[in-house]
């Protein structure tokens, strides 16, 4: 496991001594970190500190090949904990797209170290590959859609407070169909990535809409990157601006980080200690002293 650090231009890396069979990010806040081992374990680590503590599963666990889970990580500030948020489902082999029996939604208090039962999510996660809910503004969000007849989608976001599902509006002028579309923090802001344009008619694009005021319909506001000169690579989701405003880190699907300029329109590869940065999970967080332990 390792964190990279960027200044400006350049950047480094820190290789951190802990446990090396994660698999999967599942969130970020204050410097903590949610991570999924091999075995299907959730720790809370600290990258700073080093300091990881395991998050027990809750009493009614799903087996694995059963169902799908997705996790959502914050802080409710209400009552000064951070809380996990487990939303699974179980499934019907014969029909993976509609056979969905069960829906669980679990919140784990990380302080008081139990979890509870909640309501039910009113939405459809049917995702095949869910990703963690990103945290912002006191709320877990994913992409979903509505369940009725025209599976609209929309953006849920869980309220840690109020421990309840609320509709983030999406963008008018995005496709109604999220399967390909990735959803971020960026900046500060919520950012949806849609990278499902046509190549016959668009070219190899990719739009990228930001939400600048949380909650405000009226506020997505939208910038294509052109890919057609960058096809060694396909970007896959932003993780933080650089330098100001004018660069974006991304994954891509190749396991790897690039820099986009905003102003110059142009890509390269991101050096990290002489060499292309290679990631096969990653997330963006901001280094604390707070013990994953509270």
């Amino acid at each position: 496991m390792n964190s990279i650090a960027t200044i400006k231009n350049d950047a480094f890396s820190e290789k951190i001594e802990v446990q090396d069979n994660w698999i999967e990010v599942l969130g970020s806040c204050d410097g903590l970190v949610l991570l999924l081992n091999e075995e299907n374990e959730k720790f809370l680590v600290n990258p700073v500190t080093l300091q990881q503590a395991k998050v027990p599963d809750p009493p009614v666990a799903l087996e694995k090949w059963e169902s799908f889970t997705m996790h959502g990580f914050g802080y409710d500030s209400a009552i000064d904990d951070y809380k996990i948020v487990s939303v699974s489902y179980s499934f019907n082999d014969e029909d993976y797209d509609t056979g969905f029996v069960d829906t669980f939604v679990d919140v784990y208090y990380v302080k008081r170290g139990f979890w509870k039962r909640v309501e039910n999510s009113p939405y459809a996660h049917t995702f095949h590959d869910p990703p963690s809910g990103v945290f912002l503004n006191g709320a877990a969000h994913w992409l979903a859609s509505i369940k009725d007849s025209r599976h609209r989608s929309v953006i849920a976001a869980f309220d840690l407070v109020r421990e309840v599902f609320d509709e983030i509006p999406a963008p008018s002028g995005i496709n109604a169909n999220f399967v390909f579309c990735t959803l971020v923090v960026l900046g500060g802001c919520l950012c949806l990535v849609d990278a499902r344009c046509n190549k016959k008619t668009d070219g190899n694009r990719t739009d990228v809409w930001v939400m600048r005021e949380y909650g405000s319909a009226e506020s997505w506001m939208k910038f294509s990157i052109d890919c057609n000169y960058y096809e060694r690579y396909i970007i896959a989701r932003p993780l933080c601006y650089i330098g100001g405003d004018e660069e974006i880190v991304w994954t891509t699907k190749e396991e790897s980080l690039v820099i986009y300029n905003l102003k110059d329109k142009t890509f390269r590869d991101m050096i990290v200690d002489g060499f292309p940065a290679h990631v096969l999970n990653g997330c963006s967080f901001v280094g604390s002293l707070v013990s994953p332990y509270l």
